[in-house]
């Protein structure tokens, strides 16, 4: 095993640290999208927005179902691994998302969508993709801040140009491609865009990374599956009325929710560079609870008791239970910290099949809230059966462990 480099020494403070700012960014990235739509709804471009929401929403589906998970695989595996990874995307994912774009831009042009709108945002879809590697680059080499400084100055970049009069998705274009060129050129010859990284791809180097990605797409499968789940079930229950209201609550839920993740995947990385020889961690899985609950409380507290202005005010939200849906998800957000905390620790130590079969475990238990909690409650139902599951799965873990069951043989 190779020393621990000097990125690696500053032990749990270190650790901390990037998470922080690893949280940090997704809020502030986040805050710059909002503001960049509010600037764009404010120009009257309405079919801006439209453009870029169809076309960004059927590729991510595209990547998830072409890429498997090979995204996790590139961040938490071996650089054998990893090489199978980049060859998957040059045969497979890349030509997918191009091929995917086009006919969604056919698709959706023949529908009354503006052509050029649609390229645009295709290239804002394809450069999220790539970004995907690159951004996994930077938190194996746990260089968080320059990550945190590319992701948001793109997005920074972006709303100076909104605010120019440039188009929305030719804003985001011309920013993300511009990310992509300054991350390469940050990395230097170990980039995923270059490097003879691209080592004369093969059918075989392909099947050879869905394989190792297998348990890790069924994590990916099993946690999108546990985060629409109730916005679904309520579609078939509720109208447009209650649904729109309570869609923008979830994706609220789900934001505030990706800010834990990215805190998380710190010491997750940090477990996965330990494992592989090119780093230093002493951390215990009790740290990483500690910065799920440390993130995670607070915003709780703080979201639920603001959830009347934020629902009234900030989201403009005309429903009068809204404020009581968002109350209901933080309930469940220290135990989704919680959980997701296990299950990061799981994967940076490679045991992938064993979060996979958590995260099974957390969609078999929430499909069961879900079908108690919608048909009788509406959406306070699927509020609640998030907030339920989440308890209700951490509960079975912790149970589990203690009995000694061992979840990697399922």
């Amino acid at each position: 095993m190779t020393s621990p480099s000097p990125a690696d020494q500053g032990g749990l403070s270190r650790l901390a640290r990037g998470s922080a700012i690893a949280g940090g960014a997704v809020v502030v990235n986040g805050l710059l999208s909002a503001a960049v739509l509010a600037v764009c709804s404010a120009l009257h471009q309405t079919g801006q927005i439209a453009a870029y929401t169809v076309v960004t929403s059927v590729l991510a589906f595209v990547t998830i179902l072409l890429g498997g998970g090979s995204a996790m695989l590139y961040l938490n595996g071996t650089e054998h691994e990893r090489a199978l990874v980049r060859s998957q995307w040059s045969i497979v994912v890349v030509p997918g998302l191009v091929l995917g774009a086009v006919g969604t831009a056919v698709f959706y042009a023949h529908r009354g969508y503006d052509p050029g709108a649609l390229a645009a945002a295709g290239v804002v879809a394809l450069g999220n993709g790539l970004a995907t590697l690159q951004i996994a680059d930077y938190t194996r080499r746990m260089r968080f801040l320059a990550n945190a400084v590319l992701q948001c100055g793109s997005k920074a970049a972006s709303l100076v140009l909104v605010l120019a009069g440039v188009p929305l998705t030719v804003s985001l274009a011309v920013a993300g491609v511009a990310q992509l060129v300054a991350g390469e050129l940050a990395l230097g010859k170990d980039g995923s865009l270059r490097r003879g990284t691209l080592r004369r791809p093969s059918l075989r180097d392909v099947g050879a990374a869905y394989r190792a990605g297998g348990p890790l797409f069924g994590y990916a499968t099993g946690d999108l599956y546990t985060a629409r789940l109730g916005t679904v079930a309520l579609s078939l229950a509720a109208g447009p009325a209650v649904l729109g209201p309570f869609g923008a609550v979830a994706a609220a839920y789900q934001a505030i929710g990706n800010v834990v993740q990215a805190a998380l995947q710190v010491p997750m990385i940090a477990r996965t560079r330990a494992r592989l020889g090119i780093g230093f961690s002493h951390h215990r899985a009790s740290f990483a609870i500690g910065v799920a609950l440390v993130c995670a409380v607070p915003m709780a507290a703080a979201v639920a008791a603001l959830a009347p202005f934020l629902t009234g005010t900030i989201l403009s939200l005309s429903h009068r239970s809204a404020a009581a849906w968002l109350t209901l998800f933080m309930l469940a957000l220290p135990f989704m910290a919680v959980t997701r905390a296990l299950m990061f620790e799981w994967i940076g130590d490679g045991r992938y099949g064993r979060a996979t079969r958590a995260v099974a475990l957390l969609a078999a238990v929430t499909t069961v809230c879900v079908a108690v909690g919608v048909p009788r409650f509406g959406p306070f139902g699927a509020a609640g059966a998030t907030a339920a599951a989440e308890a209700l799965t951490l509960a079975l873990l912790l149970a589990l462990h203690r009995r000694g069951f061992d979840l990697n043989r399922g």
